[in-house]
């Protein structure tokens, strides 16, 4: 039973990196989410013009804790030279509110849209992290807690982020 769980999780992880592989010409910018701060929806192409880092994260997720901790680390070191997301999934819009009085990003925080999960092909488990150059269109990812350090370095090598 183990052994089928671990086929369909991988199967998962797999169909959702190569969604994202196979598009190129994603933007992560090109989507207007749901703000979970205030009552309104903002379009992510407000955050054109710098790298961009979005976090998944998802109700109950220790690691995701960890992971916000880390960006609002290297997103008080290297202030103003990329601009980190929260997107919320899996969750109310209120268990997703709750999680962030949790998270406390220094950054925004929004709730997922269907749109954006289907364009990059669901996401396989939480953290997960994608990056995107200054146009907003897709570079990377990373599935798991990265450190701030391991974050500044791959942002540097991916985006030319600007920041010592």
């Amino acid at each position: 039973m183990n052994t089928v769980r671990l086929c369909c999780f991988l199967l998962a992880s797999l169909s959702s990196v190569l969604a994202l592989s196979d598009s190129n010409n994603v933007s992560l910018l090109d989507y207007e989410l749901k703000s979970l701060s205030a009552p309104e929806r903002h379009t992510l192409s407000r955050y054109n013009g710098k790298p961009v880092l979005m976090v998944f994260f998802e109700p109950g997720c220790s690691w995701c804790f960890r992971q916000v901790r880390a960006i609002n680390r290297l997103h008080q070191r290297c202030e103003g030279h990329f601009e980190a997301l929260a997107v919320g999934v899996n969750g109310t819009r209120a268990s997703l509110m709750k999680e962030i009085n949790t998270l406390r990003p220094r950054f925004p925080a929004y709730q997922a849209s269907p749109e954006l999960l289907r364009s990059i092909g669901g996401i396989p488990a939480t953290p997960f992290t994608l990056l995107g150059d200054t146009g907003g269109d897709f570079v990377g990812w990373m599935r798991g807690y990265v450190n701030d350090n391991d974050l500044h370095t791959h942002l540097k090598q991916v985006t030319a982020l600007s920041c010592t």
